[in-house]
């Protein structure tokens, strides 16, 4: 587990801890930014990870119920939206950031972060939209990237997902965030060095909480 601290500008003076975590259990990263959240950290966290094979339950899901005995299990959690679906090859990023160092409102937190994933696509000229009705990035009318946070006690959790690469007949298998949408991954569309991307959106985030 790999970490390292970026000093962010003087006028924020808030400090970046970035974690590449690997493929890591949905539950134990799940109380792992919980624990981080109980200790009252003074900085910003981003995590960027993989899950094994996990369904994961938001709050607005009325009709899926959790059941931690399926393959995947389904796993009932308090991130907004409502059911989706994570896995090796699928990028993902949790942004664990104490609210009262935001260099804007925390309320517009989740455009900030879409508006930064798209800013990292430019370079890649591929058309793609923000959806504010069913907050994510879409290829045409294929949800790529989805996003679903939490605040809780100034702190957000939970985070950003991105198909890169990832099983979309599992994905595919359910409504992804409860809509008649089908999830896509960026290498059907684009050739991505994922090293190169995750390098470059990780410093576009760095970028949204300095200004």
């Amino acid at each position: 587990m790999a970490g390292y601290v970026i000093r962010q500008s003087r006028k924020i003076m808030t400090d970046i801890k970035f974690k590449e975590l690997g493929v890591v259990e949905y539950i134990e990263t799940y109380d792992a930014m919980m624990e981080l959240i109980a200790s009252q950290p003074s900085f910003h966290s981003i995590w960027s990870l993989e899950h094994f094979p996990v369904f994961t339950i938001g709050i607005s899901e009325k009709e899926i119920i959790e059941d931690k005995s399926k393959s995947p299990p389904f796993i009932k959690t308090d991130r907004g939206g409502k059911v989706t679906f994570h896995a090796p090859g699928q990028m993902v990023i949790y942004f664990i950031l104490n609210m009262k160092k935001l260099p804007f409102p925390p309320t517009e937190l989740t455009k900030k972060i879409l508006e930064t994933t798209s800013q990292a696509l430019a370079p890649y000229d591929l058309k793609h939209n923000i959806s504010a009705r069913d907050p994510g990035i879409f290829i045409d009318s294929e949800k790529v990237a989805s996003i679903g946070m939490r605040i809780k006690k100034n702190y957000s959790y939970h985070g950003l997902s991105i198909n890169i690469n990832t099983d979309l007949d599992k994905f595919n298998s359910i409504k992804p965030c409860g809509l008649d949408v089908q999830a896509c991954n960026l290498k059907d569309y684009i050739n991505i060095n994922v090293d190169k991307f995750k390098k470059e959106l990780l410093k576009n985030f760095q970028h949204m909480l300095s200004k």
